[in-house]
């Protein structure tokens, strides 16, 4: 929560349009709020993501979910299991 909504938004809406499979994935719940209070419904949690299914992820900015995304020991070991098998992180 507290993400940056256009910086999801966007990326998610280009990737679809572009043919990518997208996966939305939460934290805390099947809805997440951004910065300015817009909620995205998500398709997933994060700890059901599993880097192994996964080509790239992208996480988008906004102060407190930057920081709540630093703070998450799921998307710590995602990400070093990105970086690990040379995979696109954004």
């Amino acid at each position: 929560n507290g993400f940056e909504e256009i910086e999801a938004i966007s990326i998610i809406d280009i990737c679809r349009r572009g043919g990518l499979d997208v996966i939305v994935a939460g934290v805390d719940g099947k809805t997440a709020m951004g910065a300015h209070n817009i909620p995205i419904v998500t398709d997933c949690l994060i700890t059901e993501i599993n880097a192994n299914d996964l080509e790239m992820i992208v996480l988008p900015g906004g102060w407190n979910g930057t920081v709540a995304l630093a703070k998450n020991k799921t998307v710590q070991s995602l990400l070093k299991q990105m970086q690990q098998d040379d995979k696109l992180i954004g």
